[in-house]
This record gives C-alpha cells, structure tokens and sequence, in this order.
C-alpha cells in the first residue's frame, strides 16, 4: 500500500464512523495491518498542558498498558519521539541502554511481554499532535521503519482532517453530531477526568500550581505502585486527605 492508498484508508475510516470514540482503535487496527508489529497504540500530546499527554487508542490492552505507563511516568519512547520530533526505534527494551534512558519505563514494561517499541511522532510540518506507539513480543528491528513512518504521516492527516471537520460542523450548524463534546482532544482528555480533576483539587487546596500539583500526584501514585488515574480517581471521590500531597 503506498501513501496515498493508506491515506484514503484512513480518510474513509473517518468519514464513515459516526461515533467518534470508536474512531482512534479503528485508526489503530488499520495501522496494525500496514506495520508488521503486534499492536499500536496512539497518545495526543501537547508539550504546554499539564501532563502533556493523553491516552487515544490502542489495538489491544496491551498496547493500551504502554500508553497508560508513559502517561503515569512522563517518559518513553513515546514521550521522546514527540520531544524530538523524531522516530524513537527500541529493538530490545531489556538493554542497559533502553533501561538508562527511561529507567521507570523499562522496570515496569519488563513485567509484560513487550521485547520492542517503535515510536513515531505526529507531525505535519511544525504541528506536532502527539505519537504513535508499535510494539513487538519479539526483540529485532522494525523491517522496514520508512513504512511505519509513513503510516505515522498518514494517522497525522487523518487526525488533524477530524479535527478540521467538527470545527467546520460546529461553526455552520452551531450543534454537535455525537454527545460527547467534539474533537479528539475532549476525547482524550476523558480518559483521564480525574486525573485532571483532582490537579485542580490538589492545586486549589494547597495553593500551589497546576504543574506542580500534577507533578505531586505523580510522584505520589508511582510510590504506591498504582496508576494516576486510580489516584485521581481517590481524590475526586474524597478517599485521599489531600495534606499527603503536601510535601513533594
């Protein structure tokens, strides 16, 4: 399938589903069948939020546990391949030199059967939206990382097309076709509620900053061993005195 085959692909897949959050594992599935890897996931990331970055979709849970890591420990290839602009190629997590660069990371992916990771940043020119994430049960190299890189092109327009789309239908029709609130960013964004709720809690309660409030919950749920969205979810419901959080 060359670039323009794989674009249209994609572009149908955007236009013919109605229900937006189906789209990102419709997405993934389509770039899991041009990529010779075992499941892709795909995170939007903003470099200038709290958090700078949100889970989108994945082919499976698996893929959907790396994405969910790299958001609770603000690193991996992800992460990196968005920072630089550039693709992240990991032919074996279990090197020392994969478990210097992202120590957090590599500890917890060792405890799954992820072997490689390949990450792509999404980009168009100087827009930068976020990353596509590929992974393999086996160590070795991407075989042909140009098509993956490609792909990762193609996801990019897509994304950025949705985007364009419902910005369109809600400045002519002033209504919103699906009941979520449009865009992918909104849609991200719930993945992750509570977590961006209880920042605001943890912030307005200590009186400190959002960054830093984030940081704290950060902190906080990797030295328990749990997820920041099971933190966020405490804090939200009331379960967590928030004068833990009050020390970094």
């Amino acid at each position: 399938m060359d670039r323009g085959q794989l674009a249209d692909a994609l572009f149908t897949i955007v236009n013919d589903t109605s229900d937006l959050a189906e789209l990102p594992q419709r997405l993934c599935t389509a770039c899991l069948s041009a990529v010779p890897v075992d499941g892709v996931g795909l995170a939007l990331m903003a470099g200038n939020q709290v958090g700078g970055r949100a889970f989108l979709g994945a082919t499976d849970l698996l893929g959907a546990r790396i994405e969910q890591l790299q958001f609770d420990l603000g690193e991996g290839p992800c992460v990196t391949a968005f920072e630089d602009g550039q693709p992240v190629l990991v032919t074996d997590l279990r090197a020392r030199d994969a478990g210097v660069r992202w120590p957090m990371f590599v500890h917890e992916l060792r405890k799954t059967p992820v072997r490689a990771l390949f990450a792509f940043p999404l980009r168009l020119g100087a827009i930068r939206i976020g990353a596509l994430d590929c992974y393999r049960t086996r160590p070795g190299p991407l075989v042909e990382p140009a098509a993956a890189l490609m792909v990762a092109q193609a996801v990019t327009a897509a994304l950025l097309r949705v985007q364009v789309r419902e910005a369109d239908r809600e400045h002519e029709t002033g209504e919103f076709p699906w009941e979520a609130k449009p865009g992918l960013v909104d849609l991200a964004i719930r993945h992750h509620a509570q977590v961006h709720q209880a920042t605001g809690m943890v912030a307005a309660r200590l009186e400190i900053g959002l960054e830093e409030a984030f940081v704290r919950l950060r902190a906080y749920a990797f030295r328990l061993g749990r997820s920041l969205d099971e933190v966020g979810a405490d804090v939200v419901a009331g379960r967590m005195p928030l004068d833990i959080l009050d020390k970094p």
